[in-house]
């Protein structure tokens, strides 16, 4: 008995430690950025040792990518793919649809753009986070496909998905929202009218 409930304190301990040092490490990613984010810094700041940090993660690439991941599901431990809200984009007429869309983005972008963005700004200099980043961009072509397929009822083309991985660019968001001072309501009026535009013919 005292055995199992040692090894469960040890987890939670590790849980709870696991999701401090990815707060933290969010946090100071956004705020100094990718290169003057070190693991160090990250476990003095978390009040861990540099030994606790590296058992959670063997490189600041790993920790970065556990942030993003961490943002991306609002920290809940359920696929994407089945949460309510995504599946919104498959439910009720087009319209519908295309704004459930754009609200699950908008929440996505406002959780996770700025985070994303540090691995955006490492990729230019780092070569192992720009192959990170060319296997995320890949994965998020082929989520927007799915998502697109969702609201269209049936496989989008290939042209038809590369509009819309463009459209739903997190860089796009950025560029409007953080440096151009877009609302998030005002954003997703965008989206949904040029969406709407670009699947009028499919």
């Amino acid at each position: 008995m005292s055995r199992t409930y040692s090894s469960e304190l040890r987890t939670a301990r590790a849980r709870a430690n696991r999701h401090l040092v990815v707060d933290t490490a969010r946090r100071m990613f956004i705020e100094e950025g990718w290169t003057a984010t070190t693991m160090a810094k990250v476990a003095t700041t978390s009040g861990l040792t540099r030994q606790t940090v590296y058992q959670q993660f063997d490189s600041k690439l790993s920790l970065l990518d556990a942030c993003i991941d961490h943002a991306l599901s609002d920290g809940r431990e359920v696929p994407v793919r089945e949460m309510p809200e995504y599946q919104q984009m498959g439910k009720g007429d087009r319209g519908s649809r295309i704004a459930a869309g754009a609200r699950w983005l908008s929440g996505a972008h406002e959780r996770s753009a700025e985070i994303q963005n540090v691995l955006d700004q490492a990729a230019v200099t780092d070569k192992q986070a720009a192959a990170r980043l060319a296997i995320r961009e890949h994965t998020r072509w082929a989520e927007v496909e799915w998502a697109t397929s969702l609201i269209l009822g049936r496989g989008p083309t290939e042209e038809v998905v590369d509009g819309m991985w463009a459209l739903t660019s997190r860089r796009l968001w950025l560029m409007v929202v953080r440096d151009r001072g877009w609302s998030a309501e005002r954003w997703r009026l965008w989206f949904v009218a040029q969406t709407e535009a670009m699947l009028a013919p499919h």
